[in-house]
């Protein structure tokens, strides 16, 4: 019974179209070393701090030593307003939103390859006990940090690949472009079409 269970679930992960984020099928390039290759700078900060823990632990889950080549910039910004508010003008649920823009750029000509933003919100009942509200918040928060730091990774992936695909000449460019991974000119012109 165990092995049957085993083997559809082998099977189930490879007919559902699961597939390896950070590889490109078509050329055999992993991502796996440009990411385990950024070295984050945030802000002084107990949200930056817990967001760069999380982001490193997605960028290089597999500890891949490799050199330095890109400086990721983090800015994130937590506000935390009422939602619900009670008969005597107290607030019963609190939502936290938590914005962060990053600006990924190259460690040797500090050019940036690549910027962007995402947004994160959840949350929590306001309790009469402040320390059950403290957790509630600090639970909020560790959690989005965790989805914030998921969106970066993705958005980072997106970003490597649109600039792998400008590298090759595989999207049209207004100018000649200088590919910011490897510091060569790629120049305008349309992909042969076979």
């Amino acid at each position: 019974m165990r092995r049957f269970f085993c083997l559809i679930t082998f099977l189930s992960l490879f007919s559902c179209g699961f597939q390896v984020i950070y590889r490109d099928e078509e050329n055999n390039f992993s991502y796996a070393e440009d990411l385990a290759a950024i070295r984050i700078k945030k802000d002084r900060d107990h949200l930056s701090q817990e967001l760069k823990n999380n982001l490193y632990d997605l960028l290089n889950p597999d500890y891949i030593k490799t050199e330095p080549k890109y400086f990721l910039i983090i800015r994130a910004e937590k506000t935390v307003g009422s939602t619900f508010t009670t008969q005597t003008g107290a607030s019963g649920r609190n939502r936290i939103t938590i914005n962060v823009s990053y600006e990924l750029k190259n460690l040797d000509s500090a050019e940036i390859i690549s910027k962007g933003t995402t947004s994160v919100n959840d949350s929590y009942d306001v309790s009469t006990n402040r320390y059950g509200t403290y957790v509630a918040d600090d639970t909020v928060q560790l959690n989005l940090t965790k989805i914030a730091a998921q969106n970066l990774r993705n958005l980072l992936v997106n970003d490597f690949i649109e600039i792998k695909k400008k590298c090759e000449g595989k999207v049209k460019t207004e100018e000649d472009f200088i590919c910011p991974l490897t510091q060569k000119t790629v120049p305008d012109h349309h992909p042969t079409q076979h």
